[in-house]
C-alpha cells in the first residue's frame, strides 16, 4: 500500500497502536515540528506530544500501549506547526485488558 504525503495511518502491532504521519520530503527542507493529539472516548486519557522531524525525513510516528486503554472510539489528530497542515483518523478499541493478546 502506498500512502500519500499528509496522510495518517494507524495500525495495531504487538501490544501497541502505532500512528504514522507521512511527510513530503521536498516540503521538509528545514525540519518540522509535528504534534500528535490522542483523544480518548471520555477525554480522561488524552495526550499531546510534539516531535521534531529532521530535514528531508518522510515520516514520524507515535504510539500508545493497548492494555488497559479505555474502550470506545479514539481520535488522533496530527498538526504540522510550520504549515498548519492537519490530518486525523479514528479507531476503535474493543477491549481494555490483556484480552487483546489472547491466542
Amino acid at each position: 500500500m502506498l500512502l500519500a504525503a499528509g496522510s495518517l495511518s494507524c495500525a495495531i502491532q504487538n501490544e501497541k497502536i502505532i500512528c504514522t504521519y507521512f511527510i513530503d520530503r521536498s516540503d521538509n527542507s528545514n525540519g518540522l515540528h509535528v504534534r500528535f493529539h490522542w483523544i480518548s472516548p471520555s477525554g480522561k486519557d488524552d495526550r499531546i506530544k510534539t516531535f521534531y522531524v529532521p530535514p528531508f525525513y518522510g515520516s514520524v510516528y507515535d504510539y500508545r500501549f493497548l492494555p488497559w486503554r479505555e474502550k470506545g472510539t479514539w481520535k488522533v489528530v496530527v498538526e504540522v506547526n510550520e504549515t498548519n497542515a492537519t490530518a486525523s483518523t479514528t479507531f476503535d478499541i474493543n477491549a481494555s485488558d490483556e484480552s487483546f493478546f489472547e491466542d
